[in-house]
């Protein structure tokens, strides 16, 4: 896999970590990889052959507003990617 971009929220008041968002490329196919910072498990969510530009659209607005690892999944399928 080849990681295109990388992107990440710094902790805040209510959240003492930083969340980092990776855009992998395999093929023709994107995907999202986020954890916590410090820590080795990762979320994965694919997104398919969406392209560059709606790839980098959804994970600048999963930086901007913070998601866990944990909810990425569910945020991509709500955008109705």
């Amino acid at each position: 896999m080849i990681y295109e971009a990388v992107f990440k929220a710094k902790s805040e008041t209510d959240r003492n970590f930083d969340i980092v968002y990776y855009l992998g490329k395999e093929g023709s196919d994107y995907c999202i990889e986020s954890r916590i910072e410090g820590k080795t498990d990762f979320e994965t969510v694919f997104l398919g052959s969406c392209g560059i530009e709606k790839s980098e659209k959804a994970i600048k607005i999963l930086a901007e507003n913070s998601v866990r690892p944990l909810h990425i999944e569910d945020i991509i399928l709500d955008m109705r990617f």
